[in-house]
Order: structure tokens, then C-alpha cells, then sequence
């Protein structure tokens, strides 16, 4: 075998070598890859993002929106406010429970913001809600709760898109 076949024969061992593994489908430039130590979004995060961006102001500024929402002062000095955001993607089921609130009657504001429809009920720990469900579509309503033993849950439930919320408490006797 002459040097010119042995070299020719060689060149095509190795392309064939080389193209064991090709599918035939264009390779990818590593350029703009994730680099090893950051770990590619996963859906839910991509989802709640995506709920974020729906919102109607940012996440940082709810609590601030929510201080002017549902003012929390009275004779007794400041009272509790519960503030955030609901989605789907998220949490669209939330459940507070104030253990140490007293018992007695309390005047209730609950503002809400966004293009979901937010439901909330309250009442005793353990129990059964007092009063009715309160439905809140980007509005504020004002409403009594009424508890005969210490302690309040509250119960929030989301309806569609991403929603903001703020809630004070006014004890009133």
C-alpha cells in the first residue's frame, strides 16, 4: 500500500470516527449558556415570575400601598395588616391564623387589587367562619368579624389573575 492510500484511508477513519455521535441537527454555541453554579429557572419559578409581572404595582411596594389602602389607626393606637399577593401559581389559598387575638368585635377593611376576585372568611380558630364570605374585586370593602374566644383565622382564596391584598383589623369592642 502506497503512503497516498494509507493517508487517504486514514482521513476517512477518523471523519467516520467523528461523525458516530452526529444526529445531524445544528449544535448549539455554548455563547449565553447557564454557567455551571446557576441553576436554569424551572417552570414554577418561570410561572410565579410571570404571575409577578401581572401584578399592578410591584411586590416591594404593596406594603406601602397597603399602609394608605387600609389606614390601621384608631383610639388604641396602630392595628394588624396583613398585605401580599395571590396567584395561581403561587399561593392562591392562604391561611392566617392570629393566635393571641383578642376576642370581641372587630371592624374589618379589605382592599384588593388586580383582575382576580378574591374571597375571605374569618372567624374563630378551628371553627366555622362568623359571617359570610366577603368577595373583593379591585375594590375596598369595609365589614364586621366577630369572635367570642381569643384567637381569628383568616382565609383568603384567589379566582383568576395575579391579585394584591391589604386587611386591618380595628378592634371596636
Amino acid at each position: 500500500m502506497d503512503t497516498r492510500r494509507a493517508a487517504t484511508i486514514g482521513l476517512i477513519l477518523a471523519a467516520g470516527v467523528a461523525l458516530a455521535g452526529c444526529t445531524g441537527e445544528p449544535v448549539a454555541s455554548p455563547t449565553g449558556s447557564p454557567s455551571p453554579s446557576t441553576p436554569a429557572p424551572t417552570p414554577t419559578q418561570n410561572a410565579a415570575d410571570a404571575d409577578e409581572a401581572l401584578l399592578p404595582m410591584p411586590v416591594d411596594e404593596i406594603r406601602d400601598w397597603a399602609e394608605t389602602a387600609v389606614p390601621n389607626t384608631g383610639d388604641n393606637g396602630p392595628s394588624p395588616i396583613l398585605s401580599g399577593w395571590l396567584s395561581e401559581n403561587t399561593s392562591a389559598h392562604h391561611v392566617t391564623d392570629l393566635t393571641t387575638q383578642a376576642a370581641g368585635a372587630y371592624q374589618a377593611q379589605l382592599a384588593c387589587r388586580g383582575d382576580g376576585i378574591l374571597t375571605l372568611t374569618a372567624g374563630e380558630l378551628d371553627a366555622e367562619p362568623s359571617a359570610e364570605p366577603i368577595v373583593c374585586a379591585n375594590e375596598t370593602i369595609a365589614f364586621d368579624i366577630t369572635t367570642a374566644a381569643t384567637g381569628m383565622q383568616i382565609v383568603m382564596d384567589l379566582d383568576g389573575d395575579p391579585t394584591i391584598y391589604a386587611l386591618s383589623l380595628k378592634q371596636i369592642s
